[in-house]
């Protein structure tokens, strides 16, 4: 049994998506699930849908644009629609006449579905053209979450029981293709797993079903020690331990999502994340196995915001104090990228979402005066070298630093990676 997850940007063309039909084709008889992202950049459309839509503004033009461009991705793959996507299509345009009326993240999780909807009807159309060659299969009646909608969290028991039961028994005739990113809760209602959460699903599969590995196919030709377009002369890991995996992830690295490894690492299933560019290439295999710390890793997030809390009666900021912040932000799934104290002050680091910012005020604003620094930028160096410093941009502000035996951070205002962060 082996896992494949397709990320958006393998798919966001007609040539993509010929291409994933023939890794998928020439893999051979055993086992295989599919799990696919939606096209390109559609789930930054779909957003862009959900808060005009949200605040009634006018959505037509967009809406228009998404239709267009998957209806031209059909057109150059296949004779005919797909039988139930014009339904896709008519559902969505139902949901956003009336979304006004819900609460914005169960809005979000209404309509950003369909993207991954979209593209495996169209994929697995394209696969069963020429012949029967596959099982679609609704992620959502698998994945059983909890209503924190946008970022919900997996119910391990019944999500394994269910697809135990539903998706196992279709792999053992065809290939089974289904979506990364969704799933439901108790009441039916579509929930999301979190920007880029393909890859959790993927892991979340290969966990339930036991599975030989997991493959993530991307435009790299594996893991590199930094992202290409903001450096140059990256080196590429041939292996990484799921621990060095999982403080890559940790800190930011776009390649796999942070909740991925944990599910495999259990089973120690190994992930290989590979080039859908160039299948010749053996890629990065993450596994058990431990590997050498000797390459410098560079990991740079934009957008960020730092967020100071000072005790309003001049006491100190002691346990009790930190531990109310902790609590809002486990409340709000919050991930602290950096933080730092002193006797009046808590500052932390965190990922700039507005909505999110909004709740911390109404929680915290009671007990502590809050202070807000946006448009930052958050660099790390993971197993860092003195001349790997030298790598960080020289016209910036620095606003945080911490440096511990293997890692350094530091929080700083440049305008380096102001649009690639």
């Amino acid at each position: 049994m082996q896992i494949f997850k397709f990320g958006g940007a393998s798919v966001e063309n007609a040539e993509g998506i010929r291409n994933l039909c023939k890794i998928v084709e020439s893999f051979g008889k055993d086992s295989l699930v599919i799990v696919v992202s939606a096209m390109g950049k559609t789930t930054n459309k779909l957003e862009e849908l959900v808060k005009l839509a949200h605040t009634e503004s006018d959505y037509e033009e967009p809406l228009q644009g998404l239709k267009a461009y998957h209806r031209k991705i059909i057109s150059e793959l296949l004779e005919e629609v797909p039988e139930h996507y014009p339904k896709l299509e008519t559902k969505l345009e139902n949901i956003l006449g009336n979304l006004s009326q819900y609460d914005l993240m169960f809005a979000y999780d209404m309509v950003v579905p369909f993207g991954e909807l979209m593209s495996t009807t169209i994929i697995n159309a394209c696969l069963n053209e020429k012949r029967n060659f596959c099982h679609w299969l609704d992620a959502r009646s698998v994945i059983r979450t909890d209503q924190y909608f946008s970022e919900a969290n997996v119910d391990w028991v019944v999500t394994e029981q269910q697809i135990w039961e539903r998706l196992r028994p279709l792999t053992k005739e065809k290939i089974v293709i289904t979506q990364g990113f969704i799933g439901s809760d108790v009441e039916g209602n579509s929930t999301t797993l979190g920007r880029e959460g393909s890859d959790y699903t993927g892991a979340i599969l290969a966990y339930c079903l036991n599975a030989d590995g997991f493959t993530v196919w991307k435009d790299v030709p594996g893991i590199l020690n930094a992202d290409p377009r903001i450096l140059e002369k990256t080196v590429q890991y041939a292996k990484l331990s799921y621990r060095e995996a999982t403080e890559i992830a940790y800190y930011g690295a776009q390649v796999i999502h942070p909740k991925t490894l944990k599910p495999i690492a259990r089973k120690n299933i190994p992930l290989t994340v590979r080039s859908f560019l160039n299948r010749d290439l053996d890629g990065t295999v993450i596994s058990s196995e431990s590997t050498k710390k000797d390459i410098p890793c560079f990991i740079f997030k934009g957008n960020q915001l730092l967020v100071t809390a000072q005790v309003k009666d001049h006491s100190f900021m002691d346990e009790k104090k930190l531990g109310l912040i902790l609590q809002v932000l486990d409340l709000l799934n919050i991930k602290i990228n950096l933080m730092q104290n002193s006797a009046l002050t808590f500052s932390f680091c965190i990922d700039n979402k507005k909505f999110k910012v909004k709740r911390i005020k109404e929680l915290l604003s009671r007990d502590f005066i809050l202070s807000f620094e946006c448009s930052l930028n958050l660099a790390t160096i993971k197993n860092y070298t003195p001349e790997s410093f030298e790598k960080l941009p020289l016209n910036r502000s620095v606003i945080m630093e911490q440096k511990t035996v293997n890692n350094y951070q530091v929080l700083y205002q440049s305008d380096d990676l102001a649009e690639k962060g």
